[in-house]
């Protein structure tokens, strides 16, 4: 009999115990228990069973940030081979680059809780199962229904940070499955027109909206006329302090490349998908300019 798993779980017991301890007892206990945590993390993950990207979490890393190049190369292998098609290689890549900053956002005050881990994890978990799917039409059919598993991520998220009642994220999980059977009547004939896609990001919208953790834009504001207020704002934050320096330069790359994808629609109409895509990443900002 291996007597060492009991014991390994007893010495975390100690630990997490220790760590209840000092953040009754010191003005300073989230230091003490984030530190406590890293420990837990590096040494008894495993057997814990908390995922290779929760054991870096605990010790202050960045996984997702530290992995997108491995990713976007996973990607880029998969578009030349011909199983995901050139489309859904930029949006997979323009959704990893998302969620990166979703962990760049939970980590601003110093930590990254057990529910902002979770939705990661499943955001993650959901990405990564797109890809190895070989997913040619991501983001062009079956869009609503690959979602589904980062949509019921933020439902649970939502629930578990008190924002949802449980019967509410039940009604909300419902109808995104109803929407899901929507969008399989729309692609019956092998194609979604742009009135059926914008139909379905409109409801998609709406669904996000009562979810209540994305910013919904003025219907009167154009794109370009949110970029230009993004870069005021941008400034009067950083000069605030509000936004720190690194963030900011991160923010104004990101504006950057949405100003320039704006211009180029705005010369040729684009699908209503890409034009969806667009304004859900100008809204992104927003958001982090908000909290």
């Amino acid at each position: 009999m291996d007597y060492r798993t009991p014991l390994t779980l007893v010495a975390a017991s100690t630990l997490l115990f220790a760590a209840q301890n000092a953040s009754a007892q010191t003005s300073g206990s989230n230091a003490n228990q984030e530190r406590l945590g890293a420990v837990i993390g590096a040494l008894f993950g495993d057997r814990l069973g908390l995922s290779s990207l929760d054991q870096a979490w605990l010790r202050g890393g960045r996984p997702l940030r530290d992995g997108q190049s491995q990713f976007v190369t996973r990607v880029d292998t998969s578009v030349r081979s011909g199983s995901v098609s050139a489309a859904a290689g930029t949006r997979l890549r323009s959704d990893y680059a998302g969620l990166v900053e979703l962990e760049t956002r939970y980590a601003a005050d110093g930590r990254i809780t057990t529910e902002e881990r979770a939705d990661l994890n499943a955001r993650y978990t959901a990405l990564t199962r797109t890809l190895d799917s070989g997913a040619a039409n991501y983001g062009d059919l079956n869009q609503v229904a690959q979602g589904r598993a980062a949509f019921d991520a933020r439902v649970d998220a939502a629930v578990a940070a008190r924002r949802l009642s449980r019967t509410s994220a039940t009604q909300l999980k419902s109808d995104y499955q109803a929407l899901i059977q929507i969008e399989t009547g729309y692609q019956a004939d092998g194609v979604i027109t742009a009135a059926e896609r914008a139909d379905l990001d409109a409801r998609l919208d709406a669904l996000d909206e009562r979810v209540g953790d994305s910013a919904t834009a003025t219907p009167a504001q154009t794109v370009r006329v949110r970029l230009a207020a993004i870069d005021t704002t941008l400034a009067a934050a950083e000069r605030a302090g509000t936004v720190s320096r690194a963030e900011a330069a991160e923010l104004r790359l990101q504006h950057a490349d949405l100003v320039r994808l704006e211009a180029a629609y705005a010369r040729n109409t684009p699908p209503a998908d890409d034009a969806a895509y667009l304004a859900r990443r100008v809204g992104e900002i927003e958001a982090r300019l908000r909290r």
